[in-house]
């Protein structure tokens, strides 16, 4: 089993309700210098502090995309009303201000899976880092690499090897046992291999299995609206798909297995896609500049070492790279690199 530490969850509920605070003022434009100078000697008093400012960034960016006018408009008057409390009484940091705004960003991330996935997270089998990949070779032959903050329950019998994607992304080449057939379950779907090479991702709304050797029945759960759907998906091929659906056989993407090598491979990505794949392997914010968010890579990059990529997209492309903050970046338009004029 990897070895994590179990994080104190008082100190982070503390940190996310302080969070919270900074980030309804921040986001209304209304910090003065001296209050900038304390927000930031806040976020770099310590890890948990920069943990959850990440966290509260993350669910509101999701809060943002997934609402319609009017639940938009709800929660501005919300944060704002919290805003208004917080000035009466900024010394108390668990009062009534913190609780209001923390409520309507934890209450939204539960729905959009962070907090059951933590609580599963922490408990699975096995799970990785931000930043960390690691091969598991398990008892009867079957190799997987857990990707960059993903975990994964194992559960073997007489009868049946059953393994659960918690979180994030797996590889999987499967070992030979004729005795007891092999499936992978996810939040979506059943997976049966037939003697295979394959990957599977959960995203937010979808997930995403690529085959690359042998074949993948996919079975999935179905809904209140759609009754469970079978696929078989053939080497060489990918499909998305929820528990109500499975989309249509596309070429397998060759990055969906290089991560495993520690390689982000770039075919034609858009910068907008490079910059949210970079990001799962790095703790911060990165972010893309519309104007530039279209231009397009071509290569291999090292997922590892975050500024030798960002030098070779710097170079590759006529963009310039820019921290805001030591955990914000931001890529901006730039002069046109010397290979392209």
């Amino acid at each position: 089993m990897v070895s994590a530490a179990r994080p104190d969850d008082a100190a982070k509920r503390r940190a996310l309700a302080e969070a919270a605070e900074w980030f309804a003022e921040w986001q209304a434009g209304e910090l003065s210098s001296d209050q900038f100078e304390r927000w930031q000697a806040w976020l770099g008093d310590s890890d948990t502090h920069r943990w959850a400012w990440e966290q509260v960034e993350v669910v509101s960016r999701r809060f943002t995309a997934n609402l319609d006018e009017a639940e938009r408009d709800t929660a501005d008057r919300v944060i704002s009303s919290a805003r208004h409390r917080r000035r009466g009484r900024r010394h108390l940091l668990s009062g009534l201000s913190s609780f209001a705004v923390v409520a309507v960003l934890v209450g939204l991330s539960w729905q959009l899976t962070p907090l059951p996935q933590w609580v599963a997270y922490w408990g699975a089998d096995y799970r990785t880092a931000t930043g960390d990949i690691t091969r598991i070779k398990l008892d009867d032959g079957t190799q997987v690499w857990l990707s960059s903050a993903s975990a994964l329950d194992v559960d073997y019998d007489r009868q049946r090897r059953r393994l659960q994607l918690v979180a994030g992304e797996v590889l999987i080449t499967t070992g030979k046992d004729p005795e007891r057939p092999l499936y992978v379950d996810t939040r979506s779907a059943r997976l049966t291999p037939l003697g295979t090479r394959f990957s599977v991702r959960q995203h937010q709304t979808d997930e995403l299995l690529a085959v690359f050797e042998g074949a993948v029945a996919i079975q999935t759960l179905g809904d209140a609206q759609h009754a469970s759907q079978r696929q078989v998906v053939n080497a060489g091929q990918q499909a998305r798909y929820a528990a109500g659906r499975i989309g249509e056989l596309t070429p397998a993407e060759g990055r969906r297995e290089a991560w495993s090598n520690g390689v982000l491979l770039a075919e034609n990505m858009s910068l907008k896609t490079f910059a949210a794949e970079l990001s799962q392997h790095h703790r911060g914010r990165l972010e893309v500049d519309p104007a530039v968010a279209d231009l397009t890579l071509l290569g291999a990059f090292p997922l590892d070492d975050l500024e030798s990529t960002l030098n070779m997209v710097e170079t590759t492309l006529p963009v310039k790279v820019r921290r805001v903050m030591p955990w914000w970046i931001k890529i901006e338009a730039g002069e046109a690199s010397p290979s392209q004029e």
